[in-house]
């Protein structure tokens, strides 16, 4: 029997790893509900483009939020984040049972949320080598991404279900529930966050220079080293993502004959897919990253054609099977940078390199909403497979990313 390594017992750990669940939970309803919530009250595909739009949007805006961290501690980041997203949701309701909900109100509320995430999801990544050590950072992330995966399966699969019994909107009032919890958790952490080098600002003026630095200094990090090489594929293979899950929902609905639970099953079988990679990341480490990257996107290429064409139940195993290079790509890079940056840089750096990557995500959303105006939505679905293949090629073309060492052995960052 495997030991358990000792950080799995440590408090913060544990409530960390405890938020992460309530916030799957969650998640899982809201991501499910949101969209058909878009959905139902506009009629349109269109409009949920403009929702992904918005969403996309706001993973772009993350450099320019990420460093506003610095100026906060840690733990209030954490509580006062997720209190206020769960005040935004509690909106939604109100609205929707006094004046009426309007599917731009709906939008906007997912942009600002969203903005809200871009903030805290940093704070998360940076606070995780503080508590457990970097020595076991991919190790943690794999304890923690594989909750993540299994609640979103459970909890995903069962929002569709959910959401047909008791509708759109108290489902969303549910996720600010959890919300609510979630603050309450984070409100308990006792981690030492490290101090800043640097002055307090004395003045608004010293404020703003001060975040511009910290916004430069993100760049400065990344701008000689092999991330460079990685991120016109990332910004690629990012909007290939995006034209196809606008179209989920109308997808699902049409494989599945007008039943909205389907919904849920297809992000919950994406969910099994990604986990199943988060599992497998730690025992592919010592595999060359180039190689491994070139191999499972291929085949993930494949498999979502297959996925677009087959009926409903072959089509789900297919986009399961093919989501698991997606989890091995997150827990691997990620980890990778958690290892090698310094502490102070960590937010910094994954928020920089996740905005440059999501760069690429609103064009695809509205490409995504005009195709699906236009062709059945197997196209976009096909369009995400033949481009997971050409993601493959491009590295396969490169002779940096071809050629690639076990993650352990890629040195990302010059500094």
């Amino acid at each position: 029997m495997k030991k358990i390594p000792p950080f799995v017992m440590e408090r913060n750990f544990l409530i960390l790893m405890l938020g992460v669940f309530v916030n799957g939970l969650g998640s899982g309803i809201y991501y499910v509900a949101g969209m058909l919530l878009v959905l139902n009250v506009s009629g349109s595909v269109l409009y949920s483009g403009f929702a992904f739009f918005a969403l996309t949007l706001a993973n772009t805006m993350s450099f320019l939020i990420a460093p506003l961290a610095n100026y906060a501690k840690y733990k209030n980041s954490l509580v006062y984040s997720n209190l206020i997203k769960a005040i935004i949701l509690f909106t939604i309701p109100l609205v929707n049972y006094t004046i009426g909900l309007n599917v731009w109100y709906v939008i906007t509320l997912l942009f600002i949320t969203a903005l809200f995430t871009q903030f805290t999801y940093p704070i998360e990544s940076t606070i995780l080598p503080i508590i457990v050590g970097k020595d076991h950072v991919i190790e943690a992330n794999s304890y923690l991404q594989t909750i993540r995966e299994s609640m979103d399966i459970a909890f995903i699969a069962g929002a569709g279900i959910l959401i047909s019994l008791i509708g759109t909107i108290p489902s969303i009032t549910i996720t600010a529930l959890c919300l609510t919890l979630v603050s309450t958790l984070y409100a308990f952490f006792n981690f030492q966050q490290p101090e800043q080098d640097r002055e307090k600002s004395k003045s608004i003026r010293s404020a703003v220079t001060s975040y511009f630095t910290d916004l430069k200094a993100g760049f400065t990090y990344i701008s000689n080293s092999l991330v460079t090489h990685m991120i016109f594929s990332l910004v690629f293979i990012n909007m290939s993502m995006v034209t196809m899950t606008t179209n989920l929902p109308a997808f699902s609905l049409l494989k599945g004959n007008g039943v909205e639970a389907v919904y849920g099953f297809y992000l919950a079988s994406m969910s099994l897919g990604v986990l199943l990679g988060s599992i497998l990341s730690p025992k592919l480490k010592h595999i060359d990253f180039g190689k491994l990257i070139i191999t499972t996107f291929a085949g993930t290429g494949f498999m979502w054609i297959g996925t677009s064409l087959l009926p409903l139940i072959p089509s789900m195993i297919l986009f399961s099977t093919g989501a698991i290079s997606l989890g091995i790509i997150n827990i691997l890079v990620f980890s990778s940078i958690q290892k090698q940056v310094e502490t102070a840089y960590i937010g910094r750096v994954i928020t920089v390199l996740t905005s440059a990557a999501a760069l690429g995500m609103p064009i695809g959303s509205l490409i995504g909403g005009v195709l699906g105006e236009t062709f059945a939505p197997e196209i976009p679905v096909m369009i995400c497979g033949i481009s997971m293949i050409i993601f493959s090629l491009f590295w396969l073309s490169s002779s940096v990313l071809r050629k690639l060492p076990g993650i352990d052995h890629v040195h990302l960052f010059s500094s």
